[in-house]
């Protein structure tokens, strides 16, 4: 019997989806998924960037195709394999866990026309707020104008592919955001999308967040 961190970790996820709901398929599936990922995490030090680190190697050698149906149970994974009670509580309490939610996510057509068309529509009041706030952050921290223009039209394209979810809770923002990562090919790009949508979840949740990592490089974002 394999006693790893992992396995460990790997057990205890499928048992709370057991207790959720989720149906042997269902487990099976996520269980695949977490058996590709552990080789990539099985020698690496329990931290965060480590475990994105290995998640990137990871993809480099995944079809872009199914980057959207690893990235949240890797995500769900991770508090298990960090052994982060409250974070696993949050989530629970997000209903992020869920057997029965809504399947949403925006397409892949979908994703492609809203960011070759971006500039042409336009967010309401509500939905301007938020993103003004992430401005004001951005611009505090001395983040440059083009930078701060990519981190916008990033930002902005999560609220317009939220505006169709058939719910408002944080799961829905997370799908928006693993769809916005499969719209790019680059590790830069793939990189930079993730950063901009994890400190924008702040701003939409309408909490308070201060960014104080570096400024990143958005050449592609032009």
């Amino acid at each position: 019997m394999v006693n790893s961190r992992e396995h460990v970790a790997l057990s205890a996820y499928l048992n709370l989806l057991e207790r959720k709901g989720f149906t042997k398929t269902e487990l099976r599936q996520r269980e695949v998924i977490i058996l590709k990922l552990i080789p990539w995490i099985e020698s690496i030090h329990c931290d965060g960037n480590a475990f994105r680190d290995a998640v990137d190697q990871l993809f480099k050698n995944l079809d872009k195709s199914l980057w959207f149906s690893y990235l949240p149970v890797i995500r769900e994974f991770f508090s298990f394999w960090i052994d982060d009670i409250k974070a696993i509580v949050a989530m629970n309490q997000d209903n992020a866990f869920g057997a029965n939610l809504i399947k949403w996510r925006p397409g892949e057509t979908e994703l492609k026309d809203l960011w070759s068309s971006l500039d042409k529509h336009t967010l309401t009041k509500l939905e301007m707020q938020p993103l003004e706030e992430y401005e004001k952050v951005l611009r505090g921290n001395g983040v440059e104008d083009f930078v701060i223009s990519a981190c916008k039209k990033l930002a902005k394209l999560l609220l317009i592919l939220l505006r169709n979810a058939p719910h408002k809770q944080p799961v829905a923002y997370r799908h928006a955001l693993d769809a916005n990562l499969t719209l790019f090919s680059s590790n830069e790009a793939y990189k930079v999308t993730l950063k901009v949508g994890r400190e924008f979840y702040y701003f939409w949740k309408n909490g308070v967040h201060v960014i104080d990592s570096p400024q990143p490089t958005l050449a592609y974002a032009a």
